[in-house]
């Protein structure tokens, strides 16, 4: 297990993507046409590149901040924060549900589940379904990620059990499910008994 509050290069993801948009946010206000570079983020804002990319697709994936992207996935051109992105930074009770300063207790240890998130959604774009089958698998990922983007003390066990169960139930074969799935499941079994 990863350990987030050793610092600026262990920073639980939440609190990575709260250092995000508050940097976004001021940017914005310093001039609203500018983006920020990855470089820019990576050398002068003290982000590392292992913390940047997965996060600030994520914020995009919510619609809180705009990338354009480049021709070197995963990286990106620029950046910079939405309207939606403003309204919750300007909002500090939702800005602390969603991204809290500083995580602690089973929130603080729950930092892996989104790492082990991200690699469900790798696994699920390389998996051998196709077409359909595979826009269903990545929206029962995304149900998932709703779900655990909560605090955990507002998990639903019910939902979890059930959507993992979705996710298993793609694959015919119980040898192809994603490797990451079943340590995903041991994961948030032992959150959730922690809470």
């Amino acid at each position: 297990m990863r350990c987030y509050n050793e610092g600026m290069a262990n920073q639980h993801p939440k609190s990575v993507r709260r250092r995000l948009l508050l940097l976004l946010y001021e940017n914005y206000f310093d001039n609203p046409l500018e983006m920020l570079s990855p470089e820019e983020l990576l050398n002068e804002k003290g982000f590392e590149r292992r913390e940047l990319i997965p996060n600030i697709h994520y914020l995009s994936d919510r619609g809180f901040v705009e990338l354009l992207t480049s021709y070197d996935p995963p990286l990106f051109s620029a950046a910079r924060i939405t309207a939606a992105g403003i309204d919750l930074v300007e909002n500090r009770l939702e800005l602390d549900l969603w991204f809290p300063p500083d995580p602690a207790g089973v929130e603080g240890d729950a930092g892996d589940v989104l790492s082990l998130m991200e690699m469900l959604v790798e696994e699920a774009e390389f998996s051998p379904l196709d077409g359909e089958a595979r826009r269903c698998l990545l929206r029962d990922i995304q149900f998932l990620r709703d779900e655990v983007c909560r605090p955990v003390e507002r998990w639903r066990q019910q939902v979890l059990d059930d959507v993992i169960r979705w996710l298993e139930g793609h694959f015919q074969d119980a040898g192809a499910v994603m490797p990451s799935l079943p340590p995903l499941r041991r994961r948030l079994s032992a959150l959730l008994a922690q809470r």
